[in-house]
């Protein structure tokens, strides 16, 4: 039996240029997320490669790549702060520092 590989939670492509977003989760509980970046190409035999290495003019993309994964985690950790908590549970619940942000308190 073949071991399932490990998948992005998201990626972002512009062109050949590729920001791979990996989901992982604290001991806690908490998620983070780390990114990893490609560029594909094709080799001599026509098959298709990807580098960890960027040239000169792929630069400019790779920063719109990289802008765009942060973007996408930014709003992951909003939707987890703000599903957690409803906006009237403030007043009624008690509550817990979750980050910046507050968590309804499990019972």
């Amino acid at each position: 039996m073949k071991k399932k590989e490990n998948q992005p939670a998201h990626e972002i492509r512009l062109g050949c240029i590729r920001a791979s977003i990996w989901s992982n989760q604290s001991k806690s509980g908490r998620p983070w997320f780390t990114v990893t970046t490609s560029r594909s190409y094709k080799d001599g035999e026509g098959s298709w490669n990807d580098s960890k290495s960027f040239r000169d003019y792929d630069l400019p993309i790779l920063g719109d790549v990289l802008e765009m994964a942060q973007a996408w985690i930014r709003e992951q950790f909003y939707s987890i702060v703000h599903d957690a908590v409803p906006i009237h549970a403030m007043d009624e619940a008690e509550v817990v520092r979750v980050g910046r942000k507050k968590k309804r308190k499990a019972k």
